[in-house]
């Protein structure tokens, strides 16, 4: 059950109806269905408006943030944070709608390439100064820039210009205008169906040129922003320190102060959590001994959320090593690992095995993937096939980030490999370590997980699967299917609809049959929030900025 009072908690059931008119189509996943609440914000009457100001939210993040630079942030911990700091174009609602954040509001032509954003004219950066057009044609030039080596530049690639600019035939993005002080227009070359949920994402936030002069290459430890937080103090490895922007154009948030504390590993951060020392574990990280009694004990009734997410769970496969360029030794991989297992006794049932790509509740979700059930001597055979009869020889190293949950999964895959003959050494690294080893193909075997950015399944095959993304770009596993990349090319420029979904569900069938994932569960958010916390908002990609956020202690 849930305390009305205390938590105001977004479920898939918005952005399901958002499927429905805006793709025609939609799956979900009909297993959790009893789990699905949906309630709307709420506080409790006889509290005065005055009274919901002060005090320091006191949160846990699981490593220390890689960067606060919205052209450097791929993961999900720096977002936590930099969502309070940070504001774009528009953003997502609690129902995973895009509605206007900086822009109060915008039109696109009838053929989808010119888009024109008005902006407020209110709204201060933390150093005082006014936000105009001219700070978002810097912005999003400095993305695009092969100086700023943003990772997440290909966001841009659409927009009319940016190659020209890249190759340095001129010294401007032709497609990123400011017509007046306040007026916005982007051009792009093609039409591209999430263009608006890509502007919600971290990495198209507006920021400030005086500070990036200001703080040069260190101007991630430095950020400022015009968001409903100003950044107050890092200690690295320690807490980040957020204090309450009171010029912020939306209305001052309620809280004075946000601290995210570096916790790494779940059992120490559920400790505070139970002291009252943190307030909201969102990040997956209730320890898996203490899961039953977080599902199941009264005292936690009033504290736990419990929804589904748009992720998945997966192994990569670099498609550049060898023995892995090999496809039947892929497929090996594939089928000798028992997800079931996995999603039963180490995640305590709370998720769903994974055989595909696309998590439920995702346009496109096709449930008929059949993928690689559990099957050791199917797999036996593959290696046989791709000459390996008795296994693969040598050692073969599996790369996880710090996490008691991960380790978990990486030795029940390390121990189900063995069984075909695969031998896997286990690394363990922290975060920002590991995510550089990913990103730069210096791996055989990684643990990630990929939470949507926007409600779309360009998100994960597109930005996770094409050519042009290998490495830092998103495709960590450098898969690379020229027949893959036309149809995710012509699919995120059709209009919504189910033809355009249909083209996605063939696109995911082929790269599930090329096996460079081995897809473990789809996420399942088990969360806990104190009673006292109120207005925190949860949908099915992560938590919403904390401005509406108090403390009712």
């Amino acid at each position: 059950m849930f305390n009305k009072k205390s938590i105001a908690v977004v479920l898939l059931l918005g952005l399901l109806v958002l499927t429905v008119v805006g793709c025609g189509q939609q799956g979900g996943d009909q297993n959790q269905g009893a789990d699905q609440k949906q309630q709307e914000e709420t506080a409790p009457k006889e509290v005065k408006e005055e009274d919901k100001f002060g005090g320091v939210f006191e949160g846990r993040v699981a490593s220390d943030p890689p960067s606060l630079d919205p052209a450097h942030i791929t993961d999900t911990t720096s977002h936590k944070v930099a969502m309070n700091i940070y504001d774009g174009l528009v953003e997502f609602d609690k129902d995973l709608k895009v509605v206007g954040a900086i822009a109060k509001s915008w039109d696109v032509s009838d053929d989808g390439l010119i888009w024109t954003f008005k902006l407020k004219k209110d709204v201060k950066f933390h150093n005082g100064d006014l936000v105009t057009a001219e700070d978002f044609v810097y912005s999003f030039t400095r993305m695009v820039n092969p100086e700023t080596k943003s990772e997440r530049a290909w966001l841009f690639n659409n927009i009319k210009g940016v190659e020209e600019f890249q190759n340095g035939k001129t010294d401007r993005v032709e497609g990123i205008k400011a017509t007046d002080e306040y007026t916005l227009k982007i051009t792009l070359k093609e039409p591209f169906t999430p263009f608006l949920s890509v502007l919600a994402m971290p990495n198209a936030a507006v920021v400030s040129k005086k500070a990036i002069e200001k703080y040069g290459v260190d101007y991630g430890n430095n950020p400022v922003g015009t968001g409903p937080f100003k950044f107050k103090e890092w200690q690295h490895d320690n807490k980040v320190v957020l204090e309450a922007h009171k010029d912020y154009f939306a209305g001052r948030p309620y809280l004075d102060k946000v601290v995210y504390r570096v916790i790494p590993e779940a059992s120490p951060a559920f400790a505070e959590y139970e002291q009252g020392n943190i307030y909201t574990l969102v990040d997956g990280d209730i320890p898996m001994g203490q899961m039953q009694r977080v599902l199941t004990s009264e005292k936690f009734s009033d504290e736990l959320v419990k929804i589904p997410f748009l992720g998945t769970y997966y192994f990569g496969i670099n498609t550049n090593k060898e023995p892995f360029d090999n496809l039947k030794v892929r497929k090996a991989l594939n089928y000798a690992v028992n997800k079931k297992a996995i999603a039963k006794v180490l995640k305590n049932g709370t998720v769903k095995p994974a055989s595909g790509i696309l998590p439920p509740g995702m346009p496109g979700y096709n449930e008929d993937i059949e993928g690689y059930p559990y099957d050791q001597e199917k797999a036996k055979k593959l290696l046989a096939e791709a000459g390996y009869p008795d296994g693969l020889p040598g050692e073969y190293e599996l790369i996880y980030n710090t996490s008691k949950s991960h380790q978990a999964i990486a030795e029940a895959v390390q121990a189900n490999l063995k069984e075909i003959g695969v031998n896997i050494k286990l690394s363990n690294l922290d975060w920002g370590s590991y995510i550089k080893r990913v990103d730069n193909g210096e791996t055989q075997i990684f643990r990630l997980g990929w939470i949507a950015d926007y409600p779309d399944p360009d998100n994960f095959l597109y930005v996770k699967f094409h050519s042009e993304n290998a490495g830092p770009g998103g495709n960590a596993v450098f898969y690379n299917n020229p027949e893959f990349d036309k149809i995710a090319e012509k699919a995120r420029g059709m209009k919504p609809g189910e033809e355009r979904l249909k083209l996605y569900q063939k696109a995911e069938k082929m790269v599930v049959n090329d096996a460079p994932w081995i897809p473990i569960y789809y996420y399942t958010r088990v969360a806990v929030a104190k009673p006292f916390v109120q207005g925190y908002r949860l949908t099915a990609m992560g938590p919403l900025p904390l401005n509406t956020v108090w403390l009712n202690k």
